[in-house]
């Protein structure tokens, strides 16, 4: 006895393989995918290896005035949290303060010092500002006191008033950089803002060495906000 039907479904069998190796296997679908899998390797390759330094710099919302030399030299002290969101490393070699003051628009400019908290003891040990080396995806936080660059006096400070800051970072540049570095390096951008000093007192800032808190601007009168005023001297 002679039987066909083995055959034929063997027959359709085959064309169902075929048919599912050229949706798995073949046609414009796996070129498709190949081609969506391969950038997806190539962007995130980048992204953890080639990508270059992506420094930014943040400043919180309260900053200190300060005076140090007996109070003939003004310094600013303000925190920064400096992060590279990139993969390799970046290099900063300085920062500049450039201060406007919104009443008298006489503006000034200070370099970054000292690292650390104003001392009140004149013979405490100061941390010098060296270059910050920030690994990709890492952090630097800490407190940057920015003395004047050039000549102290006159002060730029002698009244209380609104400021406006303008902070600026210095970056390293790569002595030889590749093909990455020439077209997709970016210097970091110049951060503003503007803080109030509420008072200020010759002799409490040279003698006594306090800081002052320098806030964000107050808001409008009537919005139920009391102003800031000098604390009474003991």
């Amino acid at each position: 006895m002679t039987t066909t039907g083995g055959g034929a479904r063997q027959q359709s069998d085959d064309s169902a393989l075929a048919s599912i190796a050229g949706l798995g296997y073949g046609g414009w679908q796996a070129t498709v995918l190949s081609a969506a899998a391969l950038i997806i390797s190539g962007f995130s390759l980048y992204e953890s290896s080639f990508k270059t330094a992506d420094v930014e710099v943040f400043v919180p919302p309260v900053i200190r005035y300060a005076r140090d030399d007996g109070g003939s030299v003004e310094l600013f002290a303000v925190p920064v949290t400096i992060t590279n969101s990139g993969a390799r490393t970046g290099t900063v070699l300085s920062m500049q303060l450039d201060v406007e003051d919104l009443k008298t628009h006489r503006t000034k400019r200070y370099y970054s010092a000292y690292l650390g908290e104003h001392q009140v003891d004149p013979n405490a040990t100061n941390r010098s500002f060296a270059p910050l080396s920030i690994a990709g995806r890492e952090t630097f936080t800490d407190t940057v006191r920015f003395y004047p660059d050039g000549d102290a006096l006159p002060a730029l400070v002698d009244d209380a008033g609104d400021f406006r800051f303008t902070l600026s970072l210095l970056t390293a540049e790569p002595s030889r950089p590749d093909l990455i570095e020439r077209f997709w390096r970016h210097a970091p951008q110049p951060v503003s803002f503007e803080r109030s000093l509420p008072w200020i007192s010759e002799e409490q800032l040279g003698s006594r060495r306090i800081t002052i808190a320098m806030k964000m601007k107050a808001p409008p009168a009537g919005t139920g906000e009391k102003a800031a005023t000098a604390p009474t001297a003991p």
